[in-house]
């Protein structure tokens, strides 16, 4: 996943991404670019201009989406979200129930007997008018007062992933890693990977807490309500809660494809005590980090000493009743640490030493080194632009840190204009959604 361009605002707006090419936004790869769902070595070759790195698949970036005219695939490839003999539609999709000549003019793909299908009808895919957040798979429903170009239409724009029940063509488009689609149909619908021994917590992209209703007058989810990384937070681009992705490696229930991405997984410290797996079921691509065995490895969750929050104490490096092994990450997650206690006095002295989270590198990011003998190391600065990231905070101020679903890193970029929670900031002014600064950083919560 590279050069990952997000648009910051609404895919539905005709404005949205801009002019982009070939299959839905991204690089203008030309008349004879890699579909999505094909085999890819590089960006360029894709239609969608992203090549996950990954699985080695064109694949769709959630955000960006072509204009009028433009060549497409399928509805979720247009800003209208109808996709007519290969090309964008000027014409917004028509909604579930409404009367329609062929399966590219309906927001579900799908024109039978001249009424267009629901492809979830338990509520409206992305395009779909609404009048309301509540009536959307997405949770988010742009523009409600109807006064915007497209009026009211749902948008898959709520988080950095497609939600479940919405939207889909491809697996990595989704925050639950899979994309089921039923019977050859044209499009499916967003789901969550499966897996035994695995905590059924919210993954990494998903809406949490009240979602796009935050009001940031209200107090945030205790203990980062249900998200596998206790990270509830607001959204950059609009300021709706989702999980945030957490630093290093992976906790419990969260998404992986290797079991080196997860905490106390091979390659990661504490692997001897915990042995971590990455569970998938069988014929899956994506899974879920189990629980492991006896004690929490560097990087799991695990409660502070003087705040429960229902996580564990019983870090492989210590017990946290009896010694000072939880310490919280640059988003204030609280994580089992590398070792007991860290001399911050010096962080510099931790560049290259190996970390699961943020929180072995005293303000520094953990981050990604594939192919050596540990999965993270310390940082010496912020990642720049184009840096491999697994969360926001690792990425320089301004800066998100864009991950596909069902991926456990992302790049950092491009600028949005304003820093993320957690993120480093000199003033509010600074800070996205109008969260104060605060001793250089965008509020992060203490749980």
């Amino acid at each position: 996943m590279k050069h990952i361009v997000f648009c910051i605002g609404l895919v539905l707006a005709i404005a949205a991404c801009g002019d982009k090419k070939s299959g839905g936004g991204g690089t203008d790869a030309g008349p004879n670019c890699t579909l999505l769902g094909d085999t890819c070595t590089d960006d360029n070759a894709c239609c969608s201009g992203n090549c996950d790195d990954t699985t080695g698949i064109c694949s769709r970036v959630v955000g960006t989406c072509g204009m009028s005219g433009e060549a497409c695939q399928a509805g979720p490839d247009c800003c209208s979200f109808s996709c007519v003999n290969g090309q964008c539609n000027g014409n917004q999709c028509t909604s579930d129930g409404q009367a329609c000549s062929a399966d590219g003019e309906c927001c579900g793909g799908i024109c039978s007997n001249g009424t267009c299908a629901a492809l979830n009808p338990s509520c409206k895919t992305s395009g779909n008018a609404c009048t309301n957040n509540s009536e959307c798979c997405g949770h988010f429903c742009n523009d409600p007062d109807g006064t915007g170009p497209l009026g009211s239409t749902c948008s898959n724009t709520v988080s950095f992933c497609v939600q479940s029940g919405d939207t889909c063509t491809t697996d990595g488009e989704c925050c639950g890693g899979i994309c089921n689609i039923v019977n050859g149909a044209p499009l499916g619908t967003c789901g969550v990977v499966p897996a035994s021994g695995a905590t059924m917590c919210a993954t990494a992209g998903e809406v949490c807490g009240a979602g796009a209703n935050y009001d940031p007058s209200q107090p945030l989810p205790t203990c980062g309500g249900e998200c596998c990384s206790r990270a509830c937070f607001p959204f950059g681009p609009n300021g709706a809660l989702v999980c945030q992705p957490p630093s290093g490696c992976r906790p419990t229930g969260e998404l992986c494809r290797e079991s080196s991405d997860c905490c106390g997984g091979p390659g990661n410290p504490d692997n001897s005590l915990s042995n971590v797996m990455c569970r998938k079921e069988p014929g899956m691509d994506v899974g879920r980090c189990d629980n492991g065995n006896s004690c929490s490895p560097a990087g799991a969750i695990c409660r502070l000493q003087s705040v429960e929050c229902n996580a564990n104490a019983n870090c492989c490096a210590g017990n946290v009743l009896n010694f000072d092994t939880c310490h919280q990450d640059a988003l204030g997650i609280p994580r089992c640490g590398v070792g007991v206690g860290v001399d911050c006095g010096d962080p510099q002295s931790h560049v290259g030493e190996a970390c699961a989270s943020s929180a072995d590198c005293c303000g520094l990011p953990c981050v990604p080194v594939p192919g050596t003998e540990f999965g993270y190391v310390c940082g010496s600065v912020c990642v720049p632009q184009g840096g491999e990231c697994t969360t926001s905070t690792d990425c320089c101020m301004g800066l998100p840190c864009n991950i596909p679903g069902g991926e456990t890193t992302g790049t950092c970029g491009p600028p949005q204009g304003c820093s993320e929670y957690g993120q480093s900031c000199t003033t509010t002014a600074d800070c996205c959604n109008g969260l104060p600064c605060e001793m250089g950083i965008c509020t992060a919560i203490i749980q």
